[in-house]
This record gives structure tokens, C-alpha cells and sequence, in this order.
């Protein structure tokens, strides 16, 4: 009777969980996001605590204050873009891109015929990175009511964990199977690792943001100093990265006539700009976390694949999990 108890518990249990996931699965990016930006604010968070005396009043500050620096930064980036690339696409327009392309084509093979043909794919490709890029731009615009209301939740779920994160803490270390001394050390690794990926990512992206600016000024782009900074801020933020804006520029380049230096600022951001990221976070991360690099690599490639760009902080502490629950067991 007693084990026909425990089956039932287990199995209504096992049914719950199953159709919790299904409830939040759409959402479950934004809640490990909430729970990542609430752990970054966790010091400031502290601090003001102890002036205001409030957790409600504490947290909904710190929050309010987030929102309006985002915003006002989001205002500042995305106004000066919108001019650039406006600069930028009156200035293709006034161009014959295919002639100038012909043109330079021609000085290198001299075979009319051939250079007619490699200009048309050249032409060709550049049309269709352009009307991809074009409809990435909608398709971010139609899902701007979504990104809203993601960012509702976000903002909401990073209150409610800088208020309870103490609370769902000690939680944890009551549910985990395993001693005080162990528990500890999950939580503890938790934050390290966690601590270090955010730190890895700021770096790679201020490392990635210099490298371009190499670029920028090396094969004379436009504006060269907005652009690096511009680089910088997305090479910080997981779910774009600096080609956002070293290829547009290119091609911008390419189809203003400056076709060289344009050829070689793309090649110099796909095989330089790109491979830092891939060579150097997995080398920070490990470091900082105390984690071999390789388990750094495959966590934050898996997590991103599987959970977005937030994977890349999940992705290395899952498998970090993975390790300590069969040494443990092995004890």
C-alpha cells in the first residue's frame, strides 16, 4: 500500500512537471535571462537595501533604473544608426554598382566575357545578402510587439528574483539530495561559473570590438570610430554579434566603389573578427570558472543551439551539473 502511495505520488508528479514544461517552454530563455540579469544586480541590489530598508522598494528601484538606462542607450544607438545607414543607402543608391564592380573585375582577369559573367555573381550575391539583411530588419520589426512583451516578463521575472533570490537559494540547497557541504559547493559553483561565462563575454565582446575597429580604420571604412563602437556593443550582447555591422559595411563599401578595401574588411571580419570569439571566450570562461576549456566550448555552442543566446551562460554550468553529480556519486 505504501509503495502503490509512493508510484502514485511520483507518477502525479512526473505528469505536473511534464505539463509545467509545456506551459513555459516558450519562455524559459527569458526566465534564465530574468534570473542571469538578477544575479548581475545583485550587489547594487544589496547596497541600496540597506539604505532603503525595503525589498519591494530596493528591487523595484534597481529595476526602474535598468529600464531607463536601456532605454536611453537603445534611443542614442538606434537614432546615430539610422542616420549612418540612411548616409549609406543614399549614397549606393546615387552609384551604378554593377559598372563599378565590371570595372574592377576586368583590371584584374581582362577577359570581358569572364569578368561580365563574375560581375553578375558578384552582383547577384550582393543582392541577396542585401534582401536577407533587409528581411532579418522586418522580421525584427513585425516581432516587435513579442520582443515587448518578452521584455515585460523579463523586467518582471528580474524584480521578483532580486527580492526572493535569497529565499529560492536556500530552497535549493534544501531540495538538493545531498549534504550541507555539497550543497554549498553547487551553489557556490553556480555563481562562479556563471560570474565567469559574464565576464567572459564582456571581454571577448570589448576584445572582438578593438579587432574590428582594426578593420574600420585599416581599409578606411566610413565613420570608422561610431562603427567600432557600434561593433563593440553588439560583439557584448550574445544574441547578435559584430558582423551586424562589419558586413553591411562592407558591401556598403563594395557598392560605393571602394571595392578592395570592402573584399578585405568582409574577409578580415569573417576569418579574424569571427574566430576570435570562438578561440578566446572558451579559453576566459574556463580560466575564470576553473573548468576545462573544452567543457567551456561544447556547454556554451550546446546551450546555444538548444536554449538561444542565453545557453551560452546555462550551457557550461548544466554540464558542470553533470560532472559534479557523478563525482558525488561516485563518493
Amino acid at each position: 500500500m505504501e509503495n502503490s502511495k509512493k508510484i502514485a505520488t511520483i507518477i502525479i508528479v512526473i505528469a505536473l512537471a511534464t505539463i509545467a514544461f509545456f506551459l513555459v517552454r516558450l519562455y524559459i530563455s527569458v526566465i534564465l535571462a530574468s534570473a542571469v540579469l538578477a544575479f548581475l544586480l545583485q550587489w547594487p541590489y544589496k547596497k541600496l537595501k540597506k539604505i532603503i530598508k525595503k525589498e519591494d522598494l530596493a528591487a523595484l528601484t534597481i529595476v526602474i533604473f535598468i529600464v531607463g538606462f536601456l532605454a536611453f542607450f537603445v534611443y542614442i544607438v538606434a537614432q546615430a544608426t539610422v542616420r549612418e545607414a540612411f548616409n549609406l543607402y543614399l549614397s549606393i543608391q546615387r552609384l551604378d554598382t554593377y559598372h563599378i564592380i565590371e570595372k574592377f573585375v576586368r583590371k584584374i582577369f581582362g577577359s570581358a566575357q569572364f569578368s561580365a559573367q563574375l560581375t553578375t555573381a558578384i552582383q547577384g550575391s550582393i543582392v541577396t545578402i542585401t534582401n536577407k539583411f533587409v528581411s532579418a530588419v522586418g522580421d525584427f520589426v513585425t516581432n516587435i510587439p513579442k520582443l515587448i512583451f518578452q521584455l515585460f516578463v523579463l523586467i518582471f521575472l528580474t524584480f521578483y528574483f532580486l527580492k526572493e533570490g535569497n529565499k529560492i537559494v536556500e530552497t535549493l540547497k534544501r531540495i538538493l539530495p545531498f549534504g550541507k557541504e555539497k550543497n554549498e559547493k553547487f551553489i557556490t559553483r553556480s555563481k562562479e561559473i556563471a560570474s565567469a561565462t559574464i565576464i567572459g563575454m564582456v571581454l571577448v565582446g570589448v576584445i572582438q570590438g578593438i579587432t574590428a575597429s582594426v578593420g574600420f580604420y585599416l581599409f578606411g571604412a566610413p565613420s570608422p570610430l561610431f562603427f567600432s563602437l557600434l561593433a563593440t556593443f553588439f560583439a557584448i550582447l550574445p544574441f547578435v554579434g559584430p558582423w551586424l555591422v562589419w558586413a553591411p559595411v562592407g558591401l556598403a563599401m563594395i557598392a560605393a566603389g571602394n571595392v578592395l578595401n570592402g573584399i578585405f574588411l568582409m574577409t578580415f571580419g569573417l576569418l579574424v573578427v569571427g574566430t576570435v570569439d570562438n578561440i578566446i571566450r572558451p579559453i576566459i570562461v574556463g580560466r575564470k570558472a576553473k573548468i576545462n576549456p573544452a567543457i567551456a566550448l561544447i556547454g556554451m555552442l550546446g546551450g546555444l543551439s538548444l536554449l538561444g543566446p542565453i545557453g551560452i551562460i546555462v550551457g557550461p554550468i548544466i554540464l558542470e551539473y553533470l560532472l559534479m553529480f557523478i563525482f558525488f556519486y561516485k563518493e
